[in-house]
């Protein structure tokens, strides 16, 4: 090879060279920021199930919120928990959340493909998740007993 093109083919690897090993830098994903999500186990993480869960698949104007909630429960407004732990249902025969026995409560099975008693929930909204199920299981028995089943609920 003659001796002009190996010093051409020099200078040009010599100015290729900084803008291979500059875009391969580039193309480098970096750190991440939350790398436990992507291991086995770590991808799911529980949603707040009153603020965050409740006003996603379960509020809404002609489902559980506002003046006129579905089967008068309301599970969006402050005071939610109050309105539900050892509460009777309303159109259901239940208690809404029991936490002594959780897959009893009556929002868990509600959640459920066949409940009971009425339609499953949430009616016009995705059905949730295997995940978010044990979620709101998990919820309620994280619930403090008020120590029966005697006061005013709303409904399902």
């Amino acid at each position: 090879m003659p001796r002009d093109q190996r010093a051409l083919r020099r200078a040009l690897a010599s100015a290729f060279l900084p803008l291979v090993l500059t875009l391969l830098a580039a193309g480098c994903p970096g750190r991440l920021e939350d790398p436990d999500r992507f291991l086995d186990g770590g991808g799911f993480t529980c949603p707040d199930i009153v603020n965050e869960l409740f006003p996603k698949s379960c509020g809404g104007t002609i489902c559980h919120e506002g003046a006129e909630p579905a089967a008068g429960l309301d599970l969006i407004a402050p005071g939610v928990v109050g309105r539900l732990v050892d509460k009777m249902g309303r159109d259901c025969p239940g208690i809404l959340v029991d936490p002594m026995v959780p897959e009893s409560s009556l929002l868990y099975e509600k959640l459920q493909p066949l409940p009971s008693c009425g339609s499953p929930m949430p009616i016009g909204k995705p059905t949730l998740t295997p995940d978010e199920l044990a979620c709101v299981r998990d919820w309620i028995s994280a619930q403090m007993p008020t120590g029966g089943a005697a006061g005013e609920g709303g409904g399902t």
